[in-house]
């Protein structure tokens, strides 16, 4: 049980930051022909965090989301003192790297500066004493859907090639590393990504844009590995 949990448990009610892309901000399904990610709040992950928290608990918490859509680790890296820091959170979930593996085509730099940035992320978050857990982010698509053409007929093609390749496999791996480097506990969604599919699950069919957003059903997935790392 992390300290987060106790004063939860305590009845306060404490601050809790998502940090992270448009998977954290809460971005779902493509609209206005690929331009734009709709949003339901009411799906993402920390707000059915909120929600068990809520019922089975019976207290509170406060929420600084600070999801950015686009964003990679250096992205967050630039902007953590004034999207989180100065919010002065208790707690802080951290996911980044559904950008970051598109970069995979520069080779081991990439993968280095990813680490780099996270790290560096994740050291401002202990120098502000700021509980943390890191999240591991779902799988990308991995074979062709319907709906896709010209211009995001390449992206889905690109995402494809970097899921099936085992990049984001290695990204993952990274995150793993870091987390156990550091001591900080890790909510491995990804791990349960990669039980369905082994269980003969479609995971592209478990994505809302069919590209890199968990559906609703994985954000339950997201919410419940985290709950289990702050309560069990």
């Amino acid at each position: 049980m992390l300290k987060i949990a106790q004063k939860i448990k305590n009845g306060e009610c404490p601050v809790l930051c998502f940090f992270g892309d448009s998977i954290t901000d809460g971005q779902f399904e493509f609209a206005n022909g690929h331009k734009e990610s709709v949003r339901h709040e009411e799906w993402v992950f920390w707000n059915i965090l909120r929600n068990r928290i809520r019922e089975e608990i019976g207290q509170e918490v406060s929420i600084v989301n600070a999801g950015v859509g686009g964003n990679f680790s250096k992205d967050g890296l630039a902007r953590i003192q004034q999207d989180v820091l100065e919010k002065q959170p208790d707690f802080c979930c951290v996911m980044f790297g559904t950008n970051d593996v598109t970069n995979a085509y520069k080779g081991d730099s990439a993968l280095q500066e990813y680490e780099k940035n996270m790290k560096q992320i994740l050291i401002r978050l202990r120098e502000s004493n700021i509980e943390t857990v890191l999240m591991t982010p779902g799988m990308l698509c991995k074979h062709r859907v319907k709906g896709f053409w010209g211009f995001w007929w390449y992206i889905h093609r690109y995402f494809e090639n970097l899921q099936k390749a085992g990049h984001m496999d290695a990204y993952v791996a990274k995150i793993r590393e870091i987390a156990n480097q550091l001591d900080i506990p890790i909510a491995d969604a990804y791990a349960e990504w990669q039980l369905l599919e082994s269980q003969g699950v479609d995971t592209t069919a478990l994505l809302a844009n069919g590209l890199n957003h968990p559906n609703a059903e994985m954000h339950k997935v997201f919410a419940n590995k985290l709950y289990d790392v702050i309560f069990m």
